[in-house]
């Protein structure tokens, strides 16, 4: 019998078998006239079913205590659980949670997306080159002289908020990681309008192109900002898989036929697209939903139909 069934029976029965038993001042008066004489009360005989109530109750509560048990021991006891109170910057210590019930589910958060930009405490580290402007990889740390192309500006202006500054001085180079008069190289293997490579702290670092301040890629298309046809070892969609060689640049290659510009500055943080070319070096697109964001957002639902098909 189900032990919740069981257990909801009791109720009715314990009505039906007590109904008629009261504690009155008769029955006192009869218990005390027996110890008086030295005889024992006997107990009526409705107190008998009553016991067996009781005990029928603690036989269902045991079976109910006894197959918890065997479930918990079937499966881990608890879950730690992190969380932190809204607003508050210090997160509360683990909470544990144990003793949950059969039909409870506890479902942990996937995890966000690992992002290949730097990040730095105002603006983005960043470049610019004739007005366009190109944001700090995290990697690699030092991409060595084999890797560069011809010089493509200079850093004119350093400074620690780019965003302050005017169309004039985007264009003769600005960057807040950059010391002046540094020079500006492309990325052999890639127009200067994907990537380029500047000195930073002593290593040669690699910027990709984006969006900045509202200024996004113009009449450009996402091949002029993102020219990586041909040159894929592999790609990886977070979340859903990585497809690597022909694979990987046939579907680059319908997301750089078909996609369409829905918005010249927009970010996406919490899903990439991460591209590692012939080279090894390593560019990347934010995803929400199906648009791409790198140098403007770009609408591409083909790219994730023939991603997934390709899977």
């Amino acid at each position: 019998m189900n032990d919740m069934k069981a257990l909801e029976r009791l109720a009715p029965i314990a009505d039906e078998m007590l109904s008629g038993l009261h504690a009155d001042d008769g029955m006192k008066r009869r218990i005390r006239e027996a110890a008086a004489q030295g005889r024992t009360a006997r107990r009526p005989a409705r107190l008998v079913p009553a016991l067996c109530c009781a005990a029928l109750a603690v036989a269902c509560v045991g079976i109910v205590g006894v197959s918890r048990m065997d479930a918990a021991d079937a499966a881990p006891r608890t879950m730690q659980i992190k969380s932190i109170a809204a607003g508050g910057e210090t997160p509360l210590p683990a909470v544990s949670v144990a003793d949950l019930s059969s039909g409870a589910k506890v479902r942990a958060a996937a995890p966000q997306a690992q992002s290949l930009f730097a990040t730095a405490s105002g603006d983005i580290p960043m470049v610019s080159v004739d007005g366009a402007v190109y944001r700090l990889l995290t990697s690699p740390r030092d991409m060595g002289a084999s890797l560069l192309g011809e010089a493509v500006g200079t850093v004119s202006v350093a400074t620690s908020e780019p965003s302050l500054s005017s169309q004039e001085e985007l264009r003769a180079g600005v960057s807040n990681v950059a010391a002046e008069e540094t020079t500006v190289y492309a990325v052999k293997g890639l127009p200067a309008s994907t990537a380029v490579a500047a000195e930073v702290d002593g290593g040669m670092r690699l910027f990709q192109r984006v969006s900045y301040a509202g200024k996004g890629p113009g009449s450009q298309s996402l091949e002029d900002t993102f020219s990586v046809r041909g040159r894929v070892k592999s790609v990886t969609l977070s979340g859903v898989g990585e497809l690597t060689g022909d694979a990987a640049n046939d579907v680059i290659g319908v997301l750089l036929d078909h996609a369409s510009l829905t918005a010249a500055d927009q970010t996406a943080t919490r899903q990439t697209l991460t591209v590692t070319l012939d080279s090894g070096l390593r560019l990347q697109l934010g995803v929400s939903g199906d648009t791409l964001c790198g140098c403007g957002g770009w609408s591409c639902p083909e790219f994730f139909e023939a991603f997934e098909a390709a899977l």
